[in-house]
């Protein structure tokens, strides 16, 4: 059954949910997956269920190529939660990997929209080339018009408006929602070369800091549909630092996510699976250049 609260919580969990599909979840059309690696990207459709009802669809492209990545992702919904929420989100992360394991992210932009607000939050990383992280994220939000919708758009409030409300000293080191996954996962190969089971990653979406809380908790056996995968059980667990609106705070509050990832050395996400009520992300389809969401 789906609520009035399903499409804020829906818009947090989504965020993490979404954006663990960059480590590749198990593709539909094999032959395309793999042209799509050749060519240092990535280009994945699919779809979100809530309490069993097909509440969204999402378009992925994640590239990585030359110590560089960009990963984009859009989402909007449909059906009954369209016509409560009308949510639509637009995000891109982008920035460089050294070493291959650390992913240091300059630039993040989230374009959204409902019923009731049109915004950006844009998030820019003062990392130097030798991943030295001695200056603050900062983030700026504004207002624009929608294609079709300018009759609801507030030019008086287009910004770009500052985003003050965590300070600076929290604000060293943090990365964004997409690179915070990555990394996560990025980690687990690290502790089976010898590295901690367990550690914290800082993060930043713009307008709340939060810590993801990583935990490897060894070797799984999980059945998806009729197949059985040999995995690595992983659990994220996002912990609220600070700028969370008492409302929200609740979501994030003892929220955890168990990742089960391949171990064919990939470590591919197989499934993931919120410890509380969540969305489900189903693959749909592997294209070969960025996927359209299908009309409704």
């Amino acid at each position: 059954m789906i609520n009035k609260s399903m499409p804020r919580h829906a818009f947090q969990l989504l965020h993490m949910l979404i954006l663990a599909a960059l480590l590749n979840f198990v593709a539909v059309d094999w032959a395309k997956a793999a042209n799509n690696k050749a060519n240092g990207a990535t280009h994945l459709l699919f779809e979100v269920y809530w309490g069993g009802l097909h509440v969204a669809d999402l378009t992925l492209s994640m590239q990585n190529h030359d110590g560089k990545f960009d990963n984009r992702l859009k989402v909007e919904t449909r059906g009954f939660a369209r016509f409560v929420s009308n949510l639509a989100l637009k995000a891109s992360s982008s920035g460089k990997v050294v070493d291959g394991e650390i992913y240091l992210p300059a630039k993040y932009r989230t374009d959204y929209s409902n019923r009731k607000h049109f915004r950006w939050v844009e998030i820019l990383f003062p990392y130097e080339t030798d991943g030295a992280k001695t200056d603050p994220a900062e983030a700026t939000t504004g207002t624009r018009p929608l294609p079709g919708k300018l009759k609801k758009w507030n030019p008086k409030d287009k910004g770009p408006e500052k985003l003050d409300k965590v300070s600076d000293e929290m604000l060293l080191g943090v990365v964004d929602p997409v690179t915070a996954i990555v990394q996560s996962i990025s980690g687990i190969g690290e502790h089976l070369k010898g590295g901690p089971d367990h550690f914290t990653i800082k993060g930043f979406d713009g307008r709340r800091r939060f810590d993801f809380d990583v935990e490897y908790l060894g070797l799984a056996t999980r059945t998806v549909g009729d197949k059985k995968h040999n995995t690595y059980h992983m659990r994220i667990t996002p912990r609220p630092v600070a700028g969370f609106k008492k409302r929200h705070k609740k979501f994030w509050t003892g929220a955890a996510f168990d990742f089960y990832l391949s171990r064919d050395g990939s470590f591919a996400p197989i499934q993931i699976v919120p410890l509380k009520h969540g969305p489900v992300l189903n693959l749909k389809s592997v294209c070969n250049v960025p996927c359209k969401i299908p009309a409704e």
